[in-house]
C-alpha cells in the first residue's frame, strides 16, 4: 500500500532503535519516512538501515537553503545515499532548487511557508500575508520544475485552485488529530479538513509515532482520510 497511501510519518526526535522499531511495523503502509535529525545523529547510512525494516521511501528533511552550488551537493549526498525525497525552501530561488532537482534524488519538494510559522510572523518575514507568500513561492517552484509543494492546511485549497499549479502534488504537514495539542504548529488541521481542502498526502508524527498502537493509529487515520475523500467525490 505504501505507493498509494497519503501518510507520510515524521520520525522526529526518536532513538534509531525507536525509528527502526515503527518502520518494521508501518512501513508498508506508510508513503515515506520523514527524517532530519537522524541524517544528523546517524549518518546518510540511515537511509538504507530504514530501507532493509520496510519503509517504502526515505525523505531527508533538510530544508536546504542555500547557494545553488552547496545545494547542489547536499542534493547529490542524499541521492547517492538512497534517499528518495529532499525539501528545499521555495524561498531559495529558482535557481537554487533547479540545483536540488538536477543532482537530488527523484522526488524534491518545495517548502512555502514554515508551519510554525504566524500570519505575523510571516507578514515580517516576507512583506506578504502568509497565503499571498506560499502562492508566490509556489510559483517559483513550479518555474523551477519541482512537482512537489509543501503548505500548511490552511493555504492547500488556495493552491488547489490555481490552474498554473496544476499537476502538481500537494504535502501538508501541520497535521493534527481532533483534540490532539497543536505543539509547535501555528498553522494547522484536522487529517479530514486538509483532504477536503485539496491535500495529496499528509505529514503525521506523535498521533503515529506516540501512538500506543501504531497500527492502530493508521487504522482511525486512514478510515478517516478515507470518509473525506467519499464526502468530496474522490478515490480513497
Amino acid at each position: 500500500m505504501g505507493a498509494d497511501s497519503r501518510i507520510n510519518v515524521a520520525l522526529d526526535r526518536m532513538s534509531k532503535f525507536a525509528c527502526v522499531q515503527l518502520t518494521s511495523r508501518v512501513g508498508a503502509r506508510t508513503y515515506a519516512f520523514k527524517i532530519h535529525s537522524l541524517w544528523d545523529t546517524e549518518g546518510p547510512g540511515v537511509v538504507e538501515v530504514l530501507k532493509k525494516e520496510g519503509a517504502q521511501r526515505v525523505w531527508v528533511d533538510l530544508k536546504l537553503h542555500d547557494t545553488p552550488d552547496t545545494v547542489a551537493d547536499r542534493a547529490k549526498a542524499v541521492r547517492d545515499a538512497g534517499g528518495d525525497i529532499l525539501t528545499v525552501h521555495a524561498a531559495g530561488g529558482v535557481e537554487m532548487m533547479m540545483a536540488a532537482l538536477e543532482n537530488g534524488p527523484a522526488e524534491v519538494y518545495a517548502i512555502t511557508v514554515l508551519t510554525s510559522l504566524s500570519e505575523e510572523e510571516t507578514h515580517l518575514l516576507s512583506g506578504q500575508p502568509a497565503k499571498a507568500a506560499v502562492l508566490y513561492r509556489a510559483r517559483l517552484a513550479k518555474l523551477a520544475g519541482l512537482g512537489n509543494l509543501v503548505c500548511s492546511p490552511n493555504e492547500v485549497n488556495l493552491l488547489s485552485k490555481r490552474p498554473e499549479l496544476k499537476g502538481v502534488t500537494r504535502t501538508t504537514p501541520g497535521i493534527r488529530l481532533a483534540g490532539q495539542v497543536a505543539g509547535q504548529q501555528v498553522r494547522f488541521d484536522t487529517p479530514a479538513a486538509a483532504i477536503k481542502n485539496g491535500a495529496d498526502r499528509l505529514v503525521l508524527g506523535s498521533a503515529v509515532t506516540k501512538a500506543e498502537n501504531p497500527a492502530a493509529a493508521f487504522d482511525a487515520i486512514e478510515a478517516e482520510i478515507a470518509k473525506a475523500l467519499q464526502e468530496i467525490g474522490g478515490v480513497s
